[in-house]
């Protein structure tokens, strides 16, 4: 079971890591973002906002265009690494590495969608009339779920060790 604690810690990670920098316009407002919430100081005053409200702006119409199209981009994002941590926990639980490869394919998926997001509110050079962003978790996140992709989750017992020879016993 010990073997799946790893990617269970590492898929945690996500949600902790600052996925986005940003500045609005020619700093009108700064803020952080995380998976589920952000953190915003502009000329509206300081606030935290979680990604249920994003939701809310975008279905009340408060927030329209590129905007509301980024944070539907991102909120997908949302919604697939949310989806990958489930399947990770499945499979420590069930010890089922079959979804140690779904959730990271999933996790990677996340990661663009947040580029995508990103691209579609700041320009492909993360950086317009919009203000900027610098997308410092994205990478993580895209290395997390490579990292999980490739990581080895066969007991040691039934790894091929190169130094042991084949008999009966080992087979």
């Amino acid at each position: 079971m010990t073997r799946f604690r790893l990617p269970l810690v590492v898929q945690f990670l996500v949600f902790l890591i600052p996925v986005n920098i940003y500045v609005i316009g020619d700093w009108l407002g700064a803020g952080l973002q995380w998976i589920l919430v952000r953190y915003q100081q502009s000329y509206l005053g300081t606030s935290i906002i979680p990604v249920t409200k994003d939701i809310s702006y975008i279905l009340n119409g408060t927030i329209s265009g590129r905007t509301a199209i980024s944070f539907f981009a991102g909120d997908i994002g949302t919604l697939l690494l949310i989806t990958a941590t489930i399947l990770v926990i499945l499979a420590y639980i069930r010890k089922d590495s079959s979804l140690i490869k779904k959730s990271s394919v999933i996790t990677i998926a996340g990661g663009m969608m947040f580029v995508i997001s990103d691209i579609v509110q700041y320009g492909i050079w993360f950086k317009s009339t919009a203000g900027f962003v610098i997308p410092l978790g994205i990478p993580i996140i895209l290395i997390i779920g490579w990292w999980m992709y490739q990581y080895d989750l066969q007991p040691d017992g039934e790894r091929d060790d190169p130094g042991e020879e084949n008999t009966p016993e080992t087979g």
